[in-house]
């Protein structure tokens, strides 16, 4: 069974962020990885940001 994270797509990446209050210039920059998803994010008038997604079931909450 797939889960979304193997389909994470820059729009999903985008919302993310935005969901956090922060304003995207839509730039999304794939970083390497071998376990998760990680993006440099853009955001309008600031620094970028590294936005991280972790593989399902494979951290507790608590080692996060």
């Amino acid at each position: 069974m797939s889960h979304p994270f193997e389909a994470l797509q820059p729009e999903a990446v985008l919302q993310a962020v935005e969901s956090l209050g922060l304003w995207s210039d839509a730039r999304v920059f794939a970083l390497n990885s071998y376990e998760n998803r990680v993006y440099q994010v853009g955001i309008e008038d600031g620094e970028p940001l590294i936005d991280k997604f972790y593989r399902p079931n494979r951290w507790s909450e608590a080692a996060l």
